[in-house]
């Protein structure tokens, strides 16, 4: 997993095709390391979670029980997303300690336990899925995930990148992005987010404009108005 994360750093992988490698992944995960997303997180709800948090910036766990306290997220859409990882299955491959084949099923579902049924698959705010159509859910979710028009998937990113120059985000914490926790600076985190899209996802031309920037250019020494 760290080496293909590393080589695709390297090479300089576009975010979101860095990503959907990650979510639509299978096959052996000694083959292709992205697999090993799925060996680490091996049920439906920790999926949904640790996508959500990783790419969105959000953090839904509290709506697994209830509706969330301090989001929008209801129960049900918890369970609509995770649903769409329910099929994703893990075996033993041939290569030894460490190989697992991830692959996905046709069929089964997550039981939400509220209601002891099953969600309809539906990524938060998209389009619903045909909770028996026997495809792949994961390239759906795929899709919605990075699309320009997810405004979460991008602002993530770029908010992760600022607060790794600047020490502190645009939005803190950086996994916290939600209507009740708005940016510092909301016009930066837009117009940021904008020219990222522009660069199709290159997330060097976005460091390169922030380490030119005259905020970041600018001296750590006090000067007598700040001291």
């Amino acid at each position: 997993y760290f080496n293909w994360i590393r080589q695709n750093v390297a090479a300089n992988t576009p975010w979101d095709k860095f990503v959907s490698k990650i979510i639509t992944a299978q096959g052996s995960t000694l083959e292709n390391g992205a697999g090993n997303f799925y060996a680490l997180h091996d049920n439906p709800t920790d999926r949904a979670e640790n996508v959500s948090q990783a790419f969105l910036g959000m953090s839904i766990n509290c709506a697994k029980c209830h509706n969330h306290p301090m989001e929008k997220w209801t129960n049900d859409e918890y369970y609509q997303f995770a649903n769409l990882f329910s099929r994703v299955r893990s075996k033993n491959g041939s290569g030894g300690d460490g190989d697992n084949i991830i692959f996905v099923a046709t069929s089964g579902d997550l039981v939400q336990p509220r209601t002891g049924k099953p969600q309809i698959p539906r990524p938060l705010e998209g389009e619903a899925l045909d909770i028996h159509s026997p495809e792949d859910r994961r390239e759906a979710v795929a899709k919605w995930l990075v699309s320009p028009k997810n405004p979460y998937f991008t602002r993530s990113i770029v908010n992760r990148v600022w607060a790794n120059y600047f020490g502190v985000g645009l939005v803190e914490a950086v996994d916290d992005l939600r209507a009740t926790n708005p940016a510092s600076n909301e016009e930066l985190l837009s117009a940021a987010a904008k020219y990222l899209v522009e660069q199709k996802y290159d997330l060097k031309a976005l460091m390169r404009v922030i380490l030119q920037s005259e905020t970041y250019q600018r001296s750590s020494v006090p000067l007598p108005e700040n001291a």
